[in-house]
C-alpha cells in the first residue's frame, strides 16, 4: 500500500527537496504541495493524503493552526512538523495541536522517510533530541494544571474582575479587601497559573475556562 504525502513549506526550494526524497521512496507518493496552512487543507480536502508534512512557520495560516484544523477536520492525516525549531515549547504546542511526528530539518532524509512510515503505521514519533524536552515541558506544565485547581473562590472573583479591566484598587473596593490583600491574592494567582504578569493570568485562565 502507498503512503500518500502532502508536504506544506512555504520555501519552494524545500518543498522540492523532500518532494525528490520522499518520492525516490519505496512506497511512497506526493500527491501535492501547499505553500501555506490554507492550500495545506484545501490540498486535503482534494487529495486525501494519509501523511500531512508541515512547516511550523508559514505566512496566512502556520502549521499549529493548520495541524488543529486537520485534527478535527482530517483525523485520519498523520501530521508531521518538519522544522529548524528545537525550542521545546513548538514541540509541545506541535504535541498539542494533533501532530504524531516532530522532525528537525537537520536531520538526514533517511530519518523522515522512516518518520513518515512510522506515522503512518500509527506511531508518534518525536525526533531523540526533543523527547527530553517535551517530557520536562509536559510535566511542568502538568503540575501548573494542578496548581490551578487549587485556584479558591476568592481567586477565582479577583480573576474575573482583573479580565474586565479593574486596577487593584477597585478590586478592592467591590469585594470589601483592602488593596494589599488584592496584591498577596494576585501573588498566589500568579504562581498557581505559572504566569508573569496580569495579561498574561488573564489569558491562562481564560484558556482553562476558569473565568469568561
Amino acid at each position: 500500500m502507498t503512503i500518500r504525502v502532502a508536504i506544506a513549506d512555504d520555501h519552494s526550494l524545500v518543498r522540492q527537496g523532500l518532494r525528490r526524497y520522499l518520492d525516490m521512496a519505496d512506497g511512497i507518493e506526493v500527491v501535492g504541495e501547499a505553500s501555506n496552512g490554507k492550500e495545506l487543507l484545501e490540498l486535503i480536502g482534494n487529495e486525501n493524503p494519509d501523511i500531512a508534512l508541515i512547516d511550523i512557520r508559514m505566512p496566512e495560516m502556520d502549521g499549529l493552526e493548520a495541524a488543529r484544523v486537520i485534527r478535527d477536520q482530517h483525523p485520519k492525516v498523520g501530521v508531521i512538523m518538519l522544522t529548524a525549531y528545537d525550542d521545546r515549547q513548538f514541540v509541545v504546542e506541535a504535541v498539542r495541536s494533533g501532530a504524531r511526528g516532530y522532525v528537525l530539518k537537520a536531520r538526514d532524509a533517511e530519518h523522515l522517510i522512516q518518520t513518515v512510515r512510522l506515522v503512518a503505521g500509527g506511531n508518534m514519533v518525536i525526533d531523540p533530541q526533543l523527547v527530553v524536552a517535551l517530557a520536562e515541558e509536559l510535566s511542568t506544565a502538568k503540575e501548573r494544571d494542578r496548581k490551578a485547581e487549587t485556584l479558591t473562590a476568592r481567586e477565582i472573583e479577583v480573576l474575573q474582575l482583573l479580565a474586565f479591566g479593574h486596577t487593584n484598587r477597585d478590586i478592592a473596593e467591590r469585594l470589601y479587601i483592602s488593596p494589599d490583600t488584592v496584591k498577596t491574592h494576585l501573588e498566589h494567582i500568579f504562581e498557581k497559573l505559572g504566569a508573569s504578569d496580569r495579561t498574561a493570568a488573564v489569558a491562562e485562565a481564560l484558556r482553562r475556562r476558569l473565568i469568561e
